[in-house]
């Protein structure tokens, strides 16, 4: 099983059209027979007019097969990618393992996510899933919704997807994140750098 996360960034002011026309093509078209969609996101605050979706497949192999089997189709080679190219400056694949498989925890819909994007030191990714699943912060762990590792794209990073009833609470752990600080502090020999944004669901997105 792999998880495969695809970010776009987009010209500026073509994010409404880039996920009117995913919403309105894509998605509908490949349903779960290219890959599960397990979540359509769009940056709120962090990584500009950037919009990033998750997919599922049991392998490698199942994944390039299937790939090539939607090249051939000509509503995603006619209709979808002519409308979509024009709106892309660049485009980021991160292949991960799941190490805590994405699940929601209980909260109200409209939820605020953030993705956090952590570098270690080479070879070091494993170890540090690895201590964030056993010495994460209970605070921290009740928000988690996801967790990998890259085995394609940028070497040596965890991925961790977490979820907040709305921004202010995202920004009112921030002011209290001392258990946070604490295991940075602890771990801080892994860690070379972090990157995050923070998420809103696109309408089409089943993480909600």
């Amino acid at each position: 099983m792999i998880d495969e996360l695809r970010i776009y960034r987009l010209m500026p002011g073509a994010l409404p059209d880039y996920l009117k026309f995913s919403g309105g093509i894509a998605v509908p078209f490949r349903g779960d027979r290219f890959g599960a969609l397990l979540g359509f996101w769009f940056a709120e605050i962090g990584a500009a007019n950037t919009a990033f979706s998750l997919w599922r497949h049991q392998d490698l192999n199942s994944r390039q097969a299937l790939r090539a089997e939607m090249a051939k189709n000509d509503v995603w080679t006619k209709e979808y990618q002519p409308r979509i190219q024009p709106l892309i400056q660049r485009q980021e694949i991160r292949l991960m393992t799941p190490v805590v498989s994405p699940s929601l925890p209980d909260a109200a819909t409209g939820r605020t996510f953030e993705v956090r994007f952590i570098r270690t030191k080479a070879g070091k990714a494993p170890a540090l899933a690895a201590r964030l699943q056993e010495d994460m912060p209970a605070s921290f762990r009740e928000e988690t919704v996801a967790l990998w590792t890259t085995i394609a794209g940028p070497a040596n990073e965890v991925v961790h997807l977490s979820a907040f009833p709305d921004v202010h609470a995202r920004l009112k752990r921030s002011l209290n994140g001392e258990d946070w600080r604490r295991f940075l502090g602890q771990h801080a020999a892994l860690v070379e750098d972090i990157d995050s944004s923070l998420l809103l669901s696109a309408d089409h997105s089943p993480l909600k």
